[in-house]
């Protein structure tokens, strides 16, 4: 799932008719990198999907100083919001692994920003001892993260060869810093600030 699509660029354009096969093809790619300027910024994908991961659980010390025992309750997950947590396993090296149950009166819980909380026990504190599957991302990618990107893409349409300014005179030229002018503003890095993935 796209952040938007080749038709919506062409409203926003207000392109006669529909887009042609080179144009559809010029249009996911500008949407497409536009995507990935916001990614980049906010340190994740927008996009809905099903993930699975292995993490290393915080020690005590390094998040949770005034917590007791050895190990920490909660661990943050990469992505969120989370709208699902399929499975949760402890990896061992030497004995079988451990699948927990969710529940507050069983191994752990989860929230949709992300934080899984060990209820009866504690994270362990071995490198990469945490398997998690989950479902993170929005099923429909929210209104200013869209506009973002169309935006974007728009202005890069108007300008395809990448050309800031261009002296006659001379035949000299400047171009964008960036490939095809996908820089965010700092209004938009303001807005897509709620969606920084929290590390």
């Amino acid at each position: 799932m796209a952040y938007a699509s080749a038709d919506n660029l062409r409203l926003l354009l207000r392109h006669p008719g529909a887009f042609t096969t080179d144009e559809t093809a010029q249009a996911e790619l500008l949407i497409e990198l536009a995507e990935g300027a916001i990614d980049d910024e906010i340190g994740q994908s927008l996009e809905q999907s099903t993930d699975t991961v292995i993490l290393d659980a915080p020690t005590r010390q390094e998040r949770w100083p005034d917590t007791p025992g050895t190990g920490s309750r909660k661990l943050i997950l990469p992505r969120w919001p989370v709208n699902s947590v399929t499975s949760v396993t402890i990896l061992h090296e030497t004995e079988a692994n451990e699948v927990l149950t969710f529940g507050e009166d069983a191994d752990f819980t989860w929230s949709r920003a992300g934080i899984l909380t060990r209820v009866n026990g504690w994270w362990p504190t071995w490198d990469q001892s945490v398997e998690v599957v989950y479902t993170p991302g929005y099923a429909t990618i929210p209104k200013g993260a869209k506009r973002i990107v169309l935006r974007m893409a728009a202005a890069a349409w108007d300008n395809p060869t990448t050309l800031a300014s261009e002296s006659l005179g001379d035949h000299s030229r400047s171009f964008a810093a960036e490939m095809l002018g996908m820089v965010l503003s700092e209004a938009d890095k303001k807005t897509l600030g709620v969606y920084r993935a929290r590390t």
